[in-house]
């Protein structure tokens, strides 16, 4: 059952809408604006009907709070006289659904509810099935990448925290938050081209051959391929295709260099190098951060982004880093 606050300084309003809704709906009511920021503060409502013209805290205000509160709540004025500023102001700053002129046809208010609930509810349906796609892109990914991990054991425990490196020093560059937390789940398929990789020179203890190399370079381009065309793994595409870029142009699959390589590429080639360093392998102990960063710096310009060097040694300088790696060892 939807929720309804009704808000009206004169009680014989006031009651007035409570009858015409109680029936349907549960109906709470405020005999004035500050009570109604009360209740706003204290309980979640679907709709709000708010007279404009109250004592001390008028319907404007009742509304814009509302808005700051419980913006999916549906917000409708009552106005018993014709001030054209005032509404557009509870228009523009309130983003109200509708307003309704006294005296009012009960009938067209009824409709005019039923409607905007109808619409908050689509809003709902359609915002639950966001989430749900959000869910199952999400787990695809990993599927992904547990896909590649059962390839490459060496590198399987490092895509969670190449993952939040990615994401910390994407914000720290000045990339929107939403945008960094997509490129940090992309990140985690940056060797999916391994999956096209024969287990003989993926797993291979020793080290390779030169015609084994360059099969083993094939891996980025082969991880864009797998990758498909979709415009959602766009930034994924890149990724793969360029977190083995080096600045100076001397890297591969197609020696691109300076801001030529995507930022995306840029900033998970640091993040990936930084973990393999100082993450335990079978052939290695880990580096410490200071030691892995010192390497980092020294190829600022060449192999890595100078600009991206700096910020990711500030993140280790403010403890980011290090509580990343606690949290995801």
């Amino acid at each position: 059952m939807h929720t309804l606050l009704l808000v009206d300084d004169d009680d014989d309003v006031l009651a007035t809408l409570t009858r015409s809704f109680r029936k349907g709906y549960k109906t709470l009511s405020a005999s004035g604006g500050q009570a109604a920021i009360d209740i706003l503060n204290s309980q979640t409502v679907d709709l709000i009907i708010c007279d404009q013209r109250m004592p001390n805290v008028g319907g404007v205000e009742v509304l814009m709070h509302a808005l700051t509160v419980q913006p999916q709540a549906i917000r409708i004025l009552l106005t018993g006289y014709t001030d054209v500023d005032s509404l557009l102001s509870c228009v523009n700053d309130a983003h109200i659904y509708k307003y309704v002129t006294k005296p009012w046809m009960p009938d067209d208010l009824n409709f005019t509810v039923i409607r905007a609930l109808e619409s908050l509810d689509l809003q709902r349906q359609l915002d639950e099935a966001r989430i749900q796609l959000e869910i199952a892109y999400k787990e695809t990914v990993v599927m992904l990448c547990l896909a590649a991990e059962g390839k490459d054991q060496d590198t399987a425990s490092h895509l969670h925290r190449v993952q939040h490196y990615t994401t910390a020093l994407a914000m720290a560059v000045d990339v929107n938050e939403k945008e960094a937390i997509h490129m940090g789940l992309m990140s985690m398929l940056h060797d999916i081209g391994k999956l096209a990789t024969p287990d003989a020179i993926l797993k291979k203890p020793d080290k390779l051959t030169d015609e084994e190399w360059l099969v083993m370079r094939e891996h980025p381009l082969a991880g864009a391929r797998i990758l498909g065309e979709n415009p959602f793994y766009e930034m994924a595409r890149e990724i793969s295709a360029g977190h083995h870029e080096n600045f100076d142009g001397t890297g591969y699959p197609n020696q691109l260099k300076g801001e030529d390589i995507p930022l995306a590429a840029r900033i998970v080639k640091l993040a990936d190098v930084f973990d393999a360093l100082t993450t335990k392998r079978p052939y290695k102990e880990p580096w410490t951060m200071q030691a892995a960063l010192d390497l980092i710096d020294s190829q600022a310009g060449t192999s890595f982004d100078p600009k991206i060097v700096t910020e990711f040694k500030n993140l280790f300088a403010n403890g980011t880093l290090a509580k990343i790696k606690e949290t995801y060892n």
